[in-house]
């Protein structure tokens, strides 16, 4: 598969994207602690991929101050972004985990988008009990601090041996170390910085703003994810939106099902195209 390389300037800040495909247009946002590359086995016919490096990961700017890696921040990056490479075409959204929270805010702040389909990977609408989210806050405050005083070899290992990656160990080797060096190359301060400002613990519950959004909204996540799994059938109510829970996948089912997962899309999208 050939890839482009692409710079957005955008302030003192430039973002990465990695452009693969042909067709309409589809903008894909990884999780923390990932890069574009995640998303280098999606294939979708008749669909052009657009991969981007979110603020502090891959080869993006990594700023070290706060307020650039703030949800609000972010989505406003994206705002320009997204029309830096499309004016005012019509596109789809995929965000997988935190890029999947990315996604649901963006299209929450900026109902005007031109967002054909919403398409979410595992991904959080937020902690409702506040006493909860507080207690998320504090584990994320000290998660960060712990990156900047051991870096992010260290990091790898801690993030790697979470139960909610248990279900990538069945990956082939070679496929796990790939994973595993992705993450081990993070800038620790970038990880730290993202952590304390769009942490699970940092953002605001939207459950409630879900139910109203007027988008097509496909919500994907593997059936190994208890967690996801009870969010996904959550969501599969509400109006415009639709849940699938994938058999033996966890978290993050387009590294551990690409294929199956290229075939989701594929169907999900062409399908909606004759709607």
């Amino acid at each position: 598969m050939l890839f482009e390389d692409k710079y957005i300037q955008i302030d003192s800040l430039h973002f990465h994207v990695r452009i693969h495909g042909q067709g309409e247009p589809l903008l894909a946002l990884h999780g923390f602690s990932q890069s574009a590359a995640t998303w280098e086995n999606l294939d979708i016919p008749g669909y052009q991929i657009f991969a981007l490096d979110l603020v502090g990961h891959g080869k993006s700017s990594k700023p070290e101050q706060l307020e650039p890696y703030t949800l609000e921040s972010i989505c406003e990056q994206l705002r320009q972004i997204v029309q830096s490479l499309f004016q005012e075409k019509s596109y789809s959204l995929l965000g997988y985990s935190m890029g999947g929270r990315i996604a649901l805010q963006f299209a929450l702040n900026f109902p005007e988008q031109p967002i054909e389909q919403l398409i979410i990977e595992s991904a959080a609408p937020g902690i409702a009990d506040i006493k909860q989210r507080e207690k998320r806050l504090q584990a994320d405050l000290r998660l960060a601090e712990h990156i900047e005083e051991n870096g992010a070899v260290w990091f790898a290992n801690y993030w790697g041996a979470l139960p909610i990656f248990q279900s990538q160990q069945n990956l082939p080797q070679e496929e796990q170390h790939k994973i595993w060096s992705s993450r081990a190359q993070n800038a620790p301060h970038a990880l730290a910085q993202t952590l304390r400002a769009t942490g699970q613990g940092k953002l605001p519950d939207i459950s409630e703003k879900l139910q109203d959004l007027k988008l097509p909204l496909l919500y994907i996540t593997g059936a190994l994810d208890q967690k996801y799994k009870q969010i996904a059938e959550q969501i599969g109510t509400y109006s415009k939106s639709q849940s699938l829970i994938v058999e033996d996948a966890g978290h993050n089912v387009h590294l551990e099902l690409p294929q199956h997962f290229n075939l989701i899309l594929k169907t999900h999208l062409h399908d909606s195209a004759m709607l």
